[in-house]
C-alpha cells in the first residue's frame, strides 16, 4: 500500500492539539448530558481512525501488532456507543453487551503488545518477561488487597454485577503484565512508544478507580474517570501518528545482562509485597487464602528468575573459559595446519631439555618440503595452504600422540620425540614421516608428489640450550637435501657444526643454507 504524502505536516502534534482542546470542550459540557456522551464517543473514535492513517501513512515492517490494537481501541468506542444508546432509550442496565465489547477489547491490545513485544525481541528475553511476571502478580495482590476484596466484603450487588465489575482490573493485571515486558524488553525508545505507555497507563488508573467507583455507587458519567480515558484514547492516536512508530517493531539484539539497579529494586519490592500485605490486609480467611496464594506464585517466579541467573553466570563462566581456551590454542598453534608453532615448540623443546634425566632421550627432527615453490607457483597459494595442511594430518598419522609437531614458518616442520630408546629408533620415525610423505597428493583436484628432506638430532650430554639441539636438527636437515633430498640425515657430531654461527636455525633460510658445514656420512643415513 503506497504512503500517504503529507509533506510538512506533523500529524501527531496537531491531532494532540486538537485532543486537548476536545478534552476542554469536553470537561465543559453538561456533565452526565447526552451531549457529551456523544461528544466523548466521537473523541474515542477519532483515535481508531488515526489509529488507521498512522499505519498506512507510516507503513511498518509489521503492521499486525498495530491492526490488533487499533481494534482493541475499536471495540472499546463500541461498547461506548452501544452505552450511549442504552441511555437515549432511558435504559442503564449493568451489566450489559456494552461491558462485553469492552472486555473483548482488551485481549485485542494485550495480543498486539504481546506481537510487538516478541517483534522487538526475536531472540527472545526470558529473564524480562519473569520480570514482567514477578511485577505483574505483585500488583496483582495489591489489587486483591486494596480494590477487589474490600468491594467485595461490603458491597450488596449480585454477584453477576460484581464479577463484570472486577473483571476491569483484572483485564488490566493483563495489560500491565504485557506493558512491564515492553518496559523490560531492549528496543527503540522513541516518542511513539512513551505515547504508547501514557495511553496504557491512563486506561490501567483509568479502569481501577471506575471498579471502586462502582461498587460503591459513586460512579457519574462524564466526570475526571472519563477525561482519564479520554488521554488513554488520544495518546494511542497520536502514538500510532507518530514516524517513530516504525522503530517499535525493528528487531533488537537482547544483551546478556545481569539485573540492573532500577530492575533490582522492582524486584526486591515485589518480593516483600505479598509477605507484608499477608498480615495487614485481608480481614477474611478466604481473602488470606488468595494472597498467600499468589505469594506462593511469586516466590516461584523469583525463584525460577534467580534459577536463570545462576544459569546465565553459569554460561558466561562457561563461554570464558571457552574463549580463554580459544586465545591460547592462538598463541601457540599455527593458525592453518593446527600444529604447534615455533614459540611452543621451542618452549617445549626447553621444558624437555631441562626435565631430562639422562642425555640421548630427546630427539629433534626438521622437516623441509622439497620444490614447495613449484606447487605454489603452478598450482596457486590456496592449492599451496591445502598441502600443507594434508602435510601436517599425515605428520599427526605418523607420530606417537605424546610427541609434538609443529610448524615452524612456510614449508618447514619441527618434531619432538620423547622417551627415545637409541638412535634407532629416531631413524625410523624419520624414514615413517618420509614413506608417509612420498604417497601422492590430490591438491587442487590434480595429484601432486611431495618428498622431504629431514634432519635429526639427538640431545648429548655437551647440549646446554635448546639452540644447540634444535641447530644440530636443523643443520642435518640441509645436510640431507644436500645429498639428494628425499632423505633424512643424522646430525653426527659438533665437527659438522664448527662453522655454523650460533642459532642458525632460526635464522632466515638464505642465511642457513651457506651456514651448512662438511657433510659427514652416518651408517643407515638416507
Amino acid at each position: 500500500m503506497p504512503r500517504l504524502k503529507l509533506p510538512g505536516l506533523q500529524l501527531w502534534s496537531a491531532y494532540l492539539a486538537l485532543g486537548a482542546l476536545a478534552l476542554a470542550v469536553h470537561t465543559a459540557m453538561e456533565t452526565g448530558s447526552l451531549a457529551q456522551s456523544w461528544f466523548y464517543d466521537v473523541v474515542g473514535a477519532s483515535a481508531v481512525v488515526a489509529a488507521v492513517v498512522g499505519i498506512v501513512r507510516n507503513a511498518p515492517d509489521r503492521r499486525l501488532p498495530w491492526i490488533l490494537m487499533a481494534a482493541g481501541q475499536a471495540l472499546f468506542v463500541s461498547g461506548d456507543i452501544l452505552w450511549n444508546w442504552y441511555d437515549m432509550l432511558g435504559e442503564s442496565p449493568f451489566p450489559s453487551l456494552a461491558d462485553v465489547l469492552y472486555l473483548a477489547g482488551y485481549p485485542f491490545l494485550a495480543a498486539g503488545l504481546f506481537l510487538l513485544i516478541r517483534r522487538r525481541i526475536g531472540g527472545g528475553d526470558r529473564g524480562g518477561l519473569l520480570d514482567a511476571a514477578i511485577l505483574t502478580t505483585a500488583c496483582a495482590i495489591l489489587s486483591w488487597t486494596f480494590i477487589i476484596q474490600p468491594q467485595m466484603a461490603g458491597t450488596d450487588l449480585d454477584p453477576l454485577t460484581v464479577g463484570i465489575t472486577l473483571a476491569y482490573p483484572v483485564m488490566d493485571l493483563l495489560l500491565i503484565g504485557v506493558a512491564v515486558g515492553l518496559l523490560t524488553t531492549p528496543g527503540a525508545r522513541t516518542t511513539s512508544f512513551r505515547l504508547l505507555g501514557l495511553s496504557l497507563l491512563a486506561v490501567v488508573v483509568a479502569d481501577h478507580v471506575y471498579a471502586v467507583q462502582v461498587l460503591q455507587s459513586s460512579y457519574v458519567a462524564g466526570g475526571l474517570i472519563d477525561t482519564i480515558y479520554l488521554i488513554g484514547y488520544l495518546t494511542f492516536g497520536a502514538s500510532v501518528l507518530h514516524p517513530s512508530m516504525r522503530h517499535l517493531t525493528e528487531p533488537h539484539p537482547v544483551a546478556v545482562t545481569w539485573l540492573g539497579p532500577v530492575r533490582m529494586v522492582c524486584l526486591a519490592i515485589a518480593m516483600v509485597t505479598g509477605p507484608i500485605l499477608v498480615t495487614m490486609g485481608p480481614d477474611s480467611a478466604s481473602g488470606l487464602t488468595v494472597v498467600a496464594a499468589a505469594t506462593a506464585l511469586l516466590s516461584l517466579l523469583v525463584l525460577a528468575r534467580l534459577a536463570g541467573l545462576v544459569g546465565l553466570l553459569e554460561r558466561d563462566v562457561d563461554q570464558r573459559r571457552k574463549l580463554e581456551a580459544q586465545l591460547s590454542f592462538q598463541a601457540f598453534h599455527d593458525p592453518l595446519t593446527g600444529l604447534v608453532n615455533r614459540r611452543r615448540f621451542v618452549e617445549q623443546a626447553e621444558s624437555a631439555l631441562a626435565r631430562r634425566a639422562a642425555p640421548g632421550a630427546l630427539a629433534a627432527l626438521f622437516l623441509d618440503l622439497d620444490d614447495f615453490k613449484t606447487v605454489n607457483d603452478s598450482l596457486g597459494h590456496a592449492a599451496g595452504d591445502e598441502l600443507l595442511v594434508a602435510v601436517a594430518d599425515r605428520m599427526r598419522a605418523s607420530l606417537r600422540s605424546t610427541d609434538v609437531a609443529a610448524r615452524l614458518g612456510g614449508d618447514e616442520f619441527g618434531v619432538l620425540l620423547f622417551d627415545v630408546p637409541n638412535v634407532s629408533y629416531a631413524k625410523l620415525i624419520a624414514g615413517r614421516l618420509l614413506a608417509s610423505l612420498q604417497q601422492p597428493l590430490t591438491i587442487g583436484g590434480q595429484l601432486v608428489d611431495v618428498g622431504a628432506s629431514i634432519g635429526i638430532a639427538i640431545d648429548t650430554e655437551a647440549m646446554r640450550t635448546v639452540d644447540d639441539l634444535l641447530g644440530d636438527a636443523d643443520v642435518a636437515m640441509y645436510q640431507a637435501k644436500a645429498l639428494g633430498k628425499g632423505r633424512h640425515q643424522l646430525f653426527a657430531g659438533a665437527a659438522d657444526r664448527s662453522d655454523v654461527p650460533e642459532r642458525a636455525w632460526s635464522q632466515p633460510r638464505s642465511v642457513r643454507r651457506h651456514a651448512v658445514g662438511p657433510v659427514r656420512m652416518e651408517p643407515g643415513a638416507g
